[in-house]
């Protein structure tokens, strides 16, 4: 199953009414749920490999300002995240973010990277557009339909 099949299954998903959804073969294992609590999804083929990563890396508690509801205009869209990773503003630790609170951006534009399963999966903006807030931390872990980007 690649990267481009787990996303169709997840707005197929998101677009349902269900609430779980759970597809395993002898090679993945594929878990969504729309519940408040999220079980930990692994996947049989990483599972050895991605357990020691996770336990390496602990993500940062968010601060105080992250946890408060942004407030950006109305008339602000948003980038938001198609898969659950851990989401890089830049492509290297010593390179410069992708975008930062004022650039203007064009439709098709690297806006930032989620990793999922040990892929680099490049988000794209969808629209044109200055970006107005920056959502997200470096290294943060996302969720599906996180909002990233506030656009204006």
């Amino acid at each position: 199953m690649n990267v481009e099949e787990i996303k169709e299954l997840m707005t197929l998903f998101n677009d349902s009414n269900m609430t779980e959804f759970h597809l395993s073969n002898e090679e993945f294992e594929v878990q969504f749920s729309k519940r408040e609590e999220y079980p930990q999804v692994v996947s049989n083929a990483v599972a050895n490999v991605a357990s020691p990563v996770v336990e390496a890396a602990p993500v940062a508690a968010p601060s105080a300002e992250a946890q408060e509801a942004p407030q950006v205009a109305t008339d602000a869209k948003y980038i938001t995240s198609p898969i659950v990773g851990v989401v890089y503003l830049q492509s290297s630790p010593d390179a410069d973010p992708f975008v930062q609170v004022g650039k203007q951006i064009t439709s098709n534009d690297t806006v930032c990277i989620v990793e999922a399963m040990k892929i680099m999966n490049e988000i794209k903006s969808d629209f044109n557009g200055e970006v107005v807030e920056v959502l997200v931390e470096n290294g943060q872990m996302v969720d599906f339909g996180q909002k990233l980007f506030a656009i204006r």
